[in-house]
């Protein structure tokens, strides 16, 4: 996995915790028996950094919920562009396939402010 995920936008460090409680494996919809929490470490105009317990795969789709700047942002789907075990942790770098169009106005925001 490299530094910065392949992504080429400004990273903007961005520490959140966060509960997944379904994803996607190879199309078919995966209900967690307990919520899983993900640790977002940065967030761009292209997808998010994150660190967590469980092992997701390259190609897993995450449904999160999240908050940026106070705003919640529902259901924004994400795809795990590559995935590394690191002691008792996984690391993933995630991709965007769908960002609301309020989120990326933020993110354009803060990225010209930097």
């Amino acid at each position: 996995m490299s530094n910065n995920c392949g992504r080429q936008e400004l990273k903007i460090q961005y520490l959140q915790r966060i509960n997944i409680y379904n994803y996607y494996q190879n199309g078919k919809l995966i209900n967690l028996k307990s919520p899983c929490e993900i640790i977002m470490l940065n967030i761009s105009l292209e997808g998010l950094e994150m660190i967590t317990n469980k092992e997701f795969q390259k190609g897993d789709i995450l449904l999160l919920n999240l908050k940026y700047e106070g705003i919640p942002f529902d259901k924004i789907l994400a795809k795990v562009i590559d995935a590394k075990k690191i002691g008792e942790m996984y690391k993933a770098c995630l991709e965007f396939i769908g960002i609301p169009n309020f989120l990326f106005e933020k993110l354009n925001e803060v990225k010209k402010r930097l």
